[in-house]
């Protein structure tokens, strides 16, 4: 079904032109997301949800709505199913991320306006009788009594099996006459679907919130400048930016310590000091190990982490979601002849959030492997930090023409140096008009 909620179309028109990378690299929407917070915090949601809020007022901005400069600034939360003294904790943990990021970008798309069917009823029935029907006696029929005289038959039948007559006179008790009766349904259905493109993590806080109940929250960001990078790594256009716009990523990746790097998850968009844009991938898997096979753990950890990391950039640039969420609700009260009364109520609600199959060739390279222990959990993790940049994309293509030439494996011919500016040959698949 072509997709016709667009975000873009809610937005002031100066603000979705196409963008100078040097304007997108020096712009406040970079520059806030350049030292993402993470936090281990009890009661991490609403601890997020008062910075976040204190934070935007201050700017004049605010969550869940479209700020003045197309911004938009959602927070979702997941817990997860293993408590953190359990084994598969990190597990459960970067599932409630991935839930949570999910979610934040579900309740973006409903910015641009969300499908809703609904509907609702009720009937009341009041159906008081006093005496009896003259004319009820003349309206048994042979069938009816032919079933009196098999009901009878039953009872023989139960009787001798060794069932007591209270036992088969409860059989025979009819329902009850209810002489009120009120029911109410109600079904409210919402439906979403669009690409979210530029969506990139502001803040991550985790944490106890009682009960072997550990939560994590995210702060979701989506901006135009950020849409504008997104398109850039879709469409292989350049992004450099003025060189010296900003300092060497790389040297502030590898100077984290492993403990930063256990709290990051999803990317993280820079500009290095050549001006060229930089996406750099975050993933980690808590180490199973088995036996004197931990070092086969490790291994198997760290190549699960780069597809996650690696996963994570192809998200930024672009995630084809549909989102669905229901609402059913039911009452029944009735009153019945004896004076008795019965009561029936069911809220059912259900949420389905479908990040649909996307392709993206998606050069990188491996920059850090690391080893961390979770700080609550004391679990060990094993994480990969991926990057990709227009250079990586460069080398990479030239490196897939010597790989199709068949003399190249002739060792005293190198191919020619790539220049910087070549396009990378990928694509992604999916409407180009969707957010």
């Amino acid at each position: 079904m072509k997709k016709q909620l667009l975000l873009l179309a809610l937005l002031p028109a100066f603000l979705v032109q196409a963008q100078n990378p040097g304007d997108v690299a020096s712009s406040d929407a970079v520059a806030e997301t350049q030292d993402v917070t993470v936090e281990v915090l009890e009661f991490p949601e609403d601890k997020l949800y008062e910075s976040i809020s204190n934070s935007l007022a201050r700017q004049g901005k605010g969550l869940d709505m479209i700020n003045s400069d197309g911004s938009i600034y959602v927070i979702a939360s997941a817990t997860t199913t293993r408590p953190s003294n359990m084994p598969g904790f990190v597990l459960s943990r970067n599932v409630a991320y991935s839930i949570a990021e999910m979610t934040a970008k579900m309740n973006l798309l409903r910015m641009a306006g969300e499908q809703i069917t609904s509907g609702r009823g009720f009937e009341m029935i009041e159906d008081n009788i006093i005496g009896e029907d003259p004319d009820a006696k003349n309206k048994a029929t042979m069938l009816k009594k032919a079933m009196m005289v098999m009901d009878k038959s039953l009872d023989k039948a139960l009787g001798a099996l060794g069932m007591s007559e209270e036992e088969i006179a409860k059989l025979n008790e009819s329902k009850k006459k209810a002489v009120f009766e009120q029911r109410f349904n109600e079904s409210i259905r919402s439906f979403v679907s669009g690409m979210v493109k530029g969506c990139s993590v502001v803040r991550i806080c985790e944490g106890d919130a009682g009960n072997n109940d550990y939560q994590v929250s995210v702060c979701m960001k989506y901006s135009p400048e950020f849409q504008s990078l997104a398109a850039m790594i879709k469409n292989k256009n350049s992004s450099q930016a003025t060189a010296g716009s900003a300092k060497n990523s790389l040297d502030k990746i590898m100077a984290m310590g492993n403990d930063e790097l256990v709290g990051r998850m999803g990317t993280y968009i820079t500009f290095d000091e050549h001006g060229d844009m930089v996406v750099y991938g975050f993933g980690q898997t808590e180490v199973l190990e088995t036996g004197s096979r931990a070092s086969a753990a490790f291994s198997r950890a760290y190549s699960r982490s780069r597809l996650a990391a690696v996963n994570n950039i192809k998200n930024f640039v672009a995630e084809d979601m549909i989102a669905e969420e229901v609402s059913e609700t039911t009452e029944k009260f009735q009153e019945y002849a004896d004076g008795t009364n019965s009561y029936f109520s069911q809220q059912k609600w259900s949420q389905a959030v479908e990040s649909k199959a996307t392709t993206l060739n998606l050069p990188s390279s491996m920059v850090r492997k690391w080893k961390g222990i979770h700080p609550v959990s004391k679990q060990n993790i094993a994480g990969v930090v991926v990057m990709w940049s227009p250079t990586i994309a460069s080398n990479a293509d030239a490196l897939k023409e010597t790989f199709a030439d068949p003399g190249s494996n002739d060792n005293t011919t190198k191919p020619a140096a790539t220049p910087k500016t070549k396009q990378s040959n990928y694509t992604i698949t999916g409407d180009d008009d969707d957010i």
